[in-house]
């Protein structure tokens, strides 16, 4: 028998009973984010004296979710800090990751003679607790302005720029760089007969998939560059950057792009228990009996992972095939 267990700082308290919690993590977004809905009326007891939460925490107190099942798992699903605590009931504290540190850092400084992505963002993450992923790849910006923004302001234009993935790994560290290069090195299998609450996953080739990618370079003028590469009657997916001019640059942007979404393979979600476990940036290995050809090795981009009266529940988002 599985028995759910949870354990929740906020602050100086730990709560063992809540009634929901939702903890949403992609690579598609710069931030990691938490809801934690708690029953009506919940009070606690701080410094002696009888205070509803809402009065007791308060934004910017470091948050730590674990999740689990009675002597079968447990796990840390979330580290950051509360951002709003709302006024209705049942009462939902917002919470994100560290990204929550770097919106709130100021930034001004010109690269006027050109600089590497490394150096942007060790400026961003500078003077904070936030680490740099050892997996930044090598990238030369020729110019970049920043005036007045906060840190992920800044992590922001440069991936519209650039097209990256720009999120904090789940050792909190910072990552820029193609989606499918940070693969963290660990997997995790579903077997599409066995082990999921649900398949939302379907197969398509590559052939099926008609697309056509524009990458567009506008200088400070409202000039326009623009690159295609695809199908020609493809479904149009378009990108815009203000830094990267070099034709051959953006045409390689563009078939970085064409190459995550265009692929013989599965595209779609699974949901399953919390164990196994998953988090974006893993791989997910799909299995298939009945259909063998199938099988094969995704990027999992995008984790939904929900605990309540109700159960517990991973959605599971793939993108790009692997192998």
């Amino acid at each position: 028998m599985f028995i759910l267990k949870s354990e929740i700082k906020i602050g100086d308290f730990i709560f063992h009973s809540v009634s929901e919690v939702e903890i949403t993590k992609s690579t598609e977004e710069l931030s990691d984010t938490a809801v934690i809905t708690m029953p009506s009326k919940f009070k606690i007891r701080h410094n002696g004296e009888e205070k509803q939460v809402e009065n007791a925490i308060k934004v910017g107190d470091k948050v730590e979710i674990k999740l689990g099942y009675e002597e079968r798992y447990e796990g840390v699903e979330f580290v950051g800090y509360v951002t709003a605590i709302g006024s209705k009931i049942p009462l939902e504290i917002k919470c994100e990751d560290a990204m929550w540190v770097l919106r709130r850092k100021n930034i001004t400084h010109a690269y006027n003679n050109g600089t590497t992505l490394k150096e942007v963002l060790k400026k961003v993450v500078e003077g904070t607790d936030v680490e740099l992923s050892d997996k930044i790849p090598s990238m030369k910006i020729d110019k970049l302005v920043i005036r007045m923004a906060n840190g992920a302001q800044v992590l922001q234009k440069l991936k519209d720029d650039f097209a990256l993935s720009i999120y904090l790994d789940n050792e909190g560290k910072l990552y820029a760089g193609l989606e499918q290069m940070n693969n963290i090195g660990k997997q995790v299998i579903y077997d599409l007969n066995y082990n999921l609450v649900e398949n939302n996953l379907e197969y398509k080739s590559a052939d099926q998939k008609k697309l056509k990618i524009r990458y567009t370079y506008i200088d400070n003028k409202n000039r326009k560059k623009s690159i295609e590469v695809g199908d020609k009657d493809g479904e149009l997916r378009t990108f815009h950057t203000s830094v990267i001019s070099d034709e051959k640059k953006l045409e390689e942007m563009a078939q970085a792009e064409l190459k995550k979404l265009k692929y013989d393979g599965f595209e779609g979600s699974v949901k399953s228990f919390l164990i196994p476990y998953a988090e974006h940036g893993m791989a997910a290995v799909i299995q298939d009996s009945e259909h063998p050809a199938r099988e094969g090795k995704y990027f999992i981009k995008k984790v939904v992972t929900t605990y309540g009266s109700s159960g517990a529940r991973r959605d599971v988002t793939i993108s790009n095939k692997l192998q």
